[in-house]
């Protein structure tokens, strides 16, 4: 979400561009400074346009100092105040003068700013970015104002249902795990925010640094010019990423649930994750090949029941009419165990007892082995079809990079997960809805208007 080098030539260590044949029109490129900067890029058939995403791998997750949680959301603030170069005004007028657009957005595992911009401009877009990743620069009084700015996004997003009710279900499935605070952060820690510069600038200087970053490049681009400027303009940045213990959360052995009576008129509506391993786990080969295979299954499993073609939903909201909405978070990959995530609102005076054990019932059924084949077959076919055909710009082909890569590790692990998820069988539905969809590792948020229904 938007708020809104020294010079030196290094020689940088070849990989192999393996990962991303059969994805993309051209294979990827990818290179690694010595320093461990990483540099993706991907030409696409956008004559004129480039895609500039820069990759940090820090998120939610890594806060695990008490009392400080929100710092790589605040991060995405900072990071546009500018550099003694470029300051804040001076950085915004350049972008603007040729042309280009810029963003940022924030998850639990990972921060990624975005410049689109003609590829005419790309040596200037790489002065900038690595200007900035290099050299911010902010007073106590610029701090104080961007802290001012992401108390008002919360009491923004506070006056929603959506953050309460993520709050509440990130809390009680996670005891233990940074994943028990959202991204935004607790309200409490918000607040003293305004008196942390001096921690802001340690946590920019342990995260900010070339070995958790990754560039990447989607679009009309030569890799052999980029590395050029790359190397020009990131070689001297120097630093090596803070290596924090993320709390192990225990496997759950009972679910739990947490209602939440809203002050004013609302719909009621429903939360519910059951805990998933991480997308991809393990060094060896075969370990990382079964987690994906796990992880193409449950994204399968998000088609299968609760799709708009899925029985369910035709079932909830089409026939009887019992849910205005239904649907889950079939993208959202994690580094760690997270949740599978449901979310459905109901037609007003519908108790949510038995939306619940309808959800269940359908979870219960995979377990069993009751996947229709045909079903199957159309839901492997179409996540694939509606990864690769959501690949219309060079953004969609960098963001879909930084989601891999972020998460993975490597670019590698996308082909392998589309090979997984190409091979996913009947068997291996039940399996991951018996190992993983069950009541026992069920918690759920319910809101409404007044007590439970």
């Amino acid at each position: 979400m938007r708020h809104a080098m020294n010079l030196a030539v290094v020689l940088a260590l070849s990989v192999p561009a393996l990962a991303g044949a059969q994805t993309f029109p051209n294979a990827p490129r990818t290179d690694r400074l010595p320093n461990g900067l990483s540099v993706i890029s991907v030409r696409t058939d956008s004559p004129g346009i480039i895609a500039y995403f820069t990759l940090v791998r820090v998120g939610a997750r890594d806060e695990i100092e008490q009392g400080h949680s929100g710092y790589a959301h605040l991060f995405e603030h900072m990071m546009f105040r500018g550099t003694e170069t470029y300051p804040q005004d001076r950085y915004e007028a350049t972008i603007q003068s040729f042309g280009a657009d810029n963003n940022a957005f924030t998850t639990q595992d990972m921060t990624v700013y975005t410049v689109t911009a003609p590829s005419s401009a790309l040596d200037r877009v790489v002065e900038l970015e690595a200007d900035r990743f290099q050299h911010l620069s902010y007073t106590e009084a610029a701090y104080r104002t961007e802290t001012g700015a992401v108390r008002g996004e919360y009491d923004m997003n506070a006056s929603s249902p959506f953050l309460r009710m993520w709050q509440g279900l990130s809390e009680i499935a996670f005891s233990r795990h940074t994943y028990g605070h959202t991204t935004l952060g607790y309200l409490r820690d918000i607040e003293r925010m305004p008196e942390e510069v001096e921690y802001s600038r340690s946590f920019f200087t342990r995260f900010y640094t070339p070995d958790n970053c990754t560039v990447i490049v989607a679009g009309d681009v030569d890799h052999d010019a980029l590395m050029q400027v790359v190397r020009q303009r990131y070689g001297a940045w120097r630093g090596r990423r803070a290596q924090p213990t993320i709390p192990v959360e225990p496997e759950p052995t009972a679910g739990a649930r947490q209602h939440v009576d809203w002050p004013s008129e609302a719909a009621p509506r429903i939360f519910l994750g059951w805990r998933q391993p991480a997308f991809v786990t393990g060094r060896r080969e075969r370990d990382r090949r079964a987690a994906l295979r796990t992880s193409a299954a449950l994204r399968v499993v998000h088609g299968l029941a609760f799709s708009e073609p899925s029985p369910l939903y035709q079932r909830l909201v089409v026939d009887e009419q019992r849910a205005i909405e239904l649907g889950s978070w079939d993208e959202d990959i994690t580094r760690d165990p997270h949740l599978f995530v449901v979310q459905a609102t109901l037609r007003e005076g519908e108790a949510f007892d038995p939306i619940l054990a309808d959800m269940q019932a359908t979870m219960d059924a995979f377990a069993r082995g009751e996947v229709d084949a045909a079903r199957l077959e159309a839901v492997k076919s179409h996540v694939r079809y509606a990864m690769l055909s959501d690949l219309e710009t060079p953004s969609d082909v960098a963001n879909l990079i930084a989601q891999f890569v972020g998460i993975g590790g490597s670019l590698d692990v996308l082909e392998g997960f589309l090979e997984e998820l190409r091979a996913v069988t009947a068997e291996d539905v039940a399996r991951v809805a018996r190992d993983y969809l069950t009541e026992s590792r069920r918690f759920v948020v319910t809101l409404s208007h007044g007590s439970a229904q």
